[in-house]
C-alpha cells in the first residue's frame, strides 16, 4: 500500500518535473493545485516535503496520518515545530546541499562586477564597441583581498574558490574557524570594520537574525574601499538597500552583485535595479539543477529512513 508525500513548495514546473522523477516506488506524490493543500490532501499525507511556504500547526492537526515534515533547507522558521512535537511528528532539515552553487554564484557576481560585464554586454547589444569605456573602474581579482562575512559551509567554499584566483582571504564570524580550516582556506579571522576597510570584494553569507539585520548600513558601506564590490547572496535585510544605492550612485562603491531583495519578486521600478553597475539576479544563487536534484534525493532518502531507521538531521 502506497504512502503519500505531500509537496508544499513552489509550483514551477521545472522543479516539479525533477521532484516527480525522483519519487521512489511505494509512494504517491500529492501536489496541491492552487499551492495550498486541501483538507483531503492533508488527510492522506503521510509525509510533508516542504520546499517553501509555511507548514502550520493547523495543517498538521488536519493530517491524522502525518509522520514527518522534511524541509529542503536548513531553516525551520516556516514549520510549527512546537505543534509537530506535541503531535509526535518528526521534523528534519537539510544542510550544506547548496554550498557549491551559492559559492560559484558569489564568484560569478564578483567577477562580473569587477569587469563590468553587464555594461559591456548591453553596449554590444545596441551596436556600441566600447572596450575601454569601463577601463578606469575594472580590476583583476588576482592579488586583491576578498572579505567574507560569515564563515560557515558557504563562506568556506567561497574562500577556497577566491583563493584559487590568487586572492588574500579575510573573514568575519563571531565563531573563529578551526585552525586547520584557516590553514586550508588561507583565511584570516578579522574584525568586521577591518575586513571592510581592507577588502576589494566583500560577500555576505550569514542568516538574517536580529543580530545581523542591517549589519551593513551606511557607516559600514562608507568604510569600504573606494571602488570595491559588495556581493549579497544571503538575505536582503542584512544590507541597508537605501544606503547601498547612495554609495553606488556616488561612485564610492564600484559595483554590487545583488541576488536577494527586500521585495521579491523585485519591482521593475526598484531604484537599485537602475543603479550604476548593479548586477541583479532573482534569488537564484542556490538554484542549479545539480542542487535541486541533490536536495530532493537527500530529503526523500530521509523520508525512507522514517520507515524504521534513525533520521538524518542538520
Amino acid at each position: 500500500m502506497s504512502e503519500y508525500i505531500l509537496w508544499i513548495g513552489e509550483s514551477d514546473e521545472n522543479v516539479l518535473a525533477i521532484l516527480r522523477s525522483e519519487i521512489p516506488g511505494g509512494y504517491e506524490l500529492l501536489i496541491p493545485g492552487a499551492g495550498t493543500p486541501t483538507r483531503e490532501e492533508l488527510r492522506k499525507a503521510t509525509y510533508i516535503l516542504n520546499g517553501s511556504g509555511q507548514v502550520s500547526g493547523e495543517q498538521m492537526r488536519m493530517a491524522p496520518n502525518l509522520k514527518m515534515v522534511q524541509r529542503l533547507g536548513a531553516g525551520l522558521d516556516g514549520v510549527d515545530v512546537a505543534t509537530a512535537r506535541e503531535l509526535g511528528v518528526d521534523v528534519a532539515n537539510l544542510t550544506a546541499m547548496n554550498s557549491a552553487a551559492v559559492a560559484e554564484h558569489t564568484l560569478l557576481l564578483a567577477l562580473a562586477s569587477a569587469r563590468h560585464l553587464c555594461a559591456l554586454h548591453a553596449d554590444m547589444n545596441v551596436g556600441r564597441w566600447t572596450p575601454n569605456e569601463q577601463l578606469p573602474r575594472t580590476f583583476e581579482l588576482d592579488g586583491r583581498t576578498f572579505g567574507i562575512i560569515g564563515f560557515g559551509n558557504i563562506g568556506r567554499e567561497v574562500a577556497r574558490r577566491a583563493r584559487a584566483f590568487g586572492m588574500a582571504i579575510r573573514y568575519f564570524d563571531p565563531r573563529r574557524a578551526p585552525s586547520d580550516v584557516e590553514a586550508e582556506t588561507g583565511a584570516v579571522h578579522t574584525p568586521l570594520r577591518d575586513l571592510l576597510t581592507q577588502s576589494d570584494v566583500v560577500s555576505i553569507h550569514v542568516p538574517l537574525t536580529p543580530e545581523t539585520a542591517l549589519l551593513i548600513s551606511d557607516g559600514e558601506l562608507a568604510s569600504m574601499r573606494p571602488g570595491s564590490v559588495l556581493v549579497n547572496v544571503s538575505r536582503a535585510g542584512i544590507v541597508d538597500e537605501a544606503a547601498l544605492l547612495k554609495h553606488l550612485e556616488s561612485g564610492h562603491l564600484g559595483a554590487a552583485g545583488v541576488d536577494v531583495w527586500a521585495q521579491e519578486p523585485v519591482s521593475p521600478s526598484d531604484p537599485l535595479l537602475a543603479a550604476p553597475n548593479v548586477i541583479a539576479t532573482p534569488h537564484v544563487a542556490a538554484q542549479t539543477r545539480d542542487t535541486v536534484v541533490r536536495c530532493f534525493r537527500a530529503a526523500l532518502a530521509n523520508i525512507e529512513r522514517a520507515r524504521g531507521e534513525a533520521l538524518s538531521h542538520a
